[in-house]
């Protein structure tokens, strides 16, 4: 089924439907229950009836019979069955209804040879004596009524027999009242079938119905589609949903998701735009610099005085599209990652941190600056990824180079504050004004600077984006006595059970011991 309505419609029904099936199956049951206990009430009360006619005297006899067979015959469910034995000469009724088999085989002194028929109790349990109120009319009988099946004619039926011994003539007489099974089966089948076409007509109305109401509770959906469709026809820069005041609580949770949704994706495809068009205009000033200097070397050739500053201009912009392109890959590999935390384990920040400085003091930008590590004597041992550590403390200490004076100081410390692992990378440069400290985390800017070196601005957003892969926090502050920048990484500790750092800062050591 391609509708909701046909859908929500089937899956209301198909309970609905077992239900109904089930209350018909037990009310069937109960019909024949109630059908086939009348009707061997009904059978009982007539062998007693003519038993009762029988046993009266002379002429009352020959009235009573006749009267009570036609009041038998008159009922619904007529009984036109029935016969009077005195031994095996017939006193009347019809012939082919012949008396048990045990009858006759028995002096009627040993009788009664079967129970009484018995039926579940009424709201008045009304006592019989042998079958009858009055103990009067029960005087002579030996054999109470009792129910058997049996065929006749080739048809099943159900006998009610009973024995007496007439007071006028002191033998036991036989009589039975017979009632054909496939008679009361034809009587319970119209009832069967009337309760069977009430059950379609109920299911057709409750198919109506439900599908009316479906198709009214949907009516929030309708239009958020008509919206949908609309919009896919008559493209907008923002897409908004909107429903009434009154709509189902639903309708309201879906709208806000779609909205967030779309919300979320217009940030990205813009933040996508202008990712592109930064990248764009930062990969064409290199490739500019590199087309002028072709130019160059074209006109005086490499030997030239111009042509070795070309070739000189040439490598640096070769080195800062290469930087900028292992920049780019790298944001664009932990886009596609997310914000998925990275398997963290414990590792030794002090060795990391050393390694980072040892690398750095031989480049020919460090040639003329004070590098240096601090660390208080002891293992500093944080949780996370030892490589996105290491590429972090190397980034920081990278730009702390590139944005410091010639001959000024950098300096990388490892210390513990309240049991949480800090690494601290301090310069004594021109620093990064407070307005600009947040700014410089976003992709592609640049703090302002007369004597800046050109930069792409990915630095700072990779940093980051690391420490967020293994749950690190990074903030920049003043330098020592209000110079340069302080880079501060707070790492998780080993025992940390949360994801969450605390916002609390921790100050550097007073005593540092250097390395």
């Amino acid at each position: 089924m391609k509708s909701l309505r046909a859908r929500l419609t089937a899956a209301v029904m198909m309970p609905l439907l077992a239900l109904a099936v089930t209350f018909g199956g037990i009310t069937c049951w109960m019909i024949h229950r109630t059908l086939s206990t009348t009707s061997d009430r009904i059978l009982v009360g007539s062998v007693t009836m003519i038993s009762r006619a029988i046993n009266t005297d002379g002429d009352l006899h020959r009235q009573l019979l006749p009267l009570a067979v036609h009041l038998l015959q008159s009922r619904t469910t007529p009984v036109s069955h029935y016969s009077v034995y005195d031994g095996t000469r017939l006193l009347a009724g019809t012939a082919w209804l012949v008396p048990p088999d045990d009858y006759g085989r028995q002096p009627a002194s040993q009788l009664p040879l079967h129970a009484p028929a018995s039926f579940p109790k009424s709201y008045r349990d009304t006592m019989l004596v042998r079958g009858y109120v009055d103990a009067q009319d029960a005087e002579g009988v030996i054999q109470p009524a009792y129910l058997r099946d049996a065929v006749l004619e080739g048809r099943p039926v159900r006998i009610a027999t009973e024995i007496r011994v007439l007071h006028r003539s002191a033998r036991p007489v036989v009589i039975q009242v017979a009632d054909f099974l496939d008679d009361r089966q034809a009587y319970e089948q119209i009832y069967f079938l009337r309760v069977l076409g009430a059950g379609i007509l109920v299911a057709m109305i409750a198919v109506l119905l439900f599908y009316g109401a479906i198709t009214w509770g949907l009516r929030p959906f309708a239009a958020l589609t008509a919206q949908i469709d609309n919009t896919r026809r008559h493209p907008v820069s923002h897409v908004r949903l909107t429903l009434a005041d009154d709509v189902p609580r639903e309708a309201g949770l879906l709208v806000n998701a779609f909205n967030d949704l779309m919300e979320r994706t217009e940030r990205a495809t813009d933040s996508l735009r202008q990712f592109t068009a930064n990248a764009s205009h930062q990969l064409r000033t290199p490739l500019a610099i590199v087309r002028v200097n072709v130019d160059v070397l074209g006109r005086h050739g490499p030997s030239s005085p111009q042509g070795a500053t070309a070739l000189a201009d040439i490598a640096a912009a070769v080195d800062s599209l290469e930087r900028l392109l292992t920049q780019l890959i790298a944001l664009a590999r932990m886009d596609e990652q997310g914000q998925e935390m990275t398997r963290l384990n414990p590792f030794d920040l002090t060795d990391i941190a050393a390694n980072a400085v040892s690398n750095r003091v031989t480049h020919a930008d460090a040639a003329n600056m004070d590098i240096g590590f601090e660390t208080d004597g002891c293992p500093v041992v944080a949780l996370g990824d030892e490589m996105l550590a290491a590429e972090m403390i190397s980034n920081l200490l990278d730009n702390a180079i590139r944005y410091n004076r010639s001959d000024g100081t950098v300096t990388v410390r490892t210390l513990v504050r309240d049991g949480v692992p800090i690494v601290e990378v301090e310069d004594d440069g021109p620093g990064i004004a407070p307005a600009d400290r947040e700014k410089v985390w976003e992709r592609f800017y640049r703090a302002p600077g007369a004597d800046a070196p050109q930069g792409s601005g990915l630095g700072l957003p990779i940093v980051r984006a690391l420490g967020m892969r293994m749950g690190a926090r990074v903030t920049l502050t003043e330098g020592e006595n209000g110079k340069g920048v302080k880079a501060i990484i707070v790492f998780r500790p080993v025992e940390s059970q949360t994801d969450s750092l605390p916002d609390t800062y921790f100050p550097p050591v007073a005593k540092m011991t250097a390395y």
